[in-house]
């Protein structure tokens, strides 16, 4: 599985997801390649496999983003990790 993060270290919501990401990939024992891209972004990109995850909040995009520029939430991000774990 690789995963691939493009985010702001400056904006602690995302570095609290890039965090989450790792976290889960190692209490989880799931065999991964993290690529990591650190910029300065306002909204990160979380992918696995090429997939984006976005969120399914409709709020989340209520300040003009388009569907998918929004921030998932953990629970989402952990969702879709082990959605993809299943399919392999």
């Amino acid at each position: 599985m690789e995963i691939g993060l493009v985010y702001s270290s400056k904006d602690p919501r995302q570095a609290e997801a890039r965090d989450f990401v790792h976290q889960y990939i190692q209490e989880h024992g799931i065999l991964a390649r993290v690529v990591e891209t650190e910029q300065p972004v306002q909204t990160p990109m979380i992918s696995v496999d090429g997939c984006c995850i976005t969120s399914s909040n409709p709020m989340a995009g209520a300040k003009g983003l388009n569907r998918r520029m929004k921030f998932p939430s953990l629970e989402e991000i952990a969702a879709a990790l082990e959605e993809h774990v299943w399919s392999l």
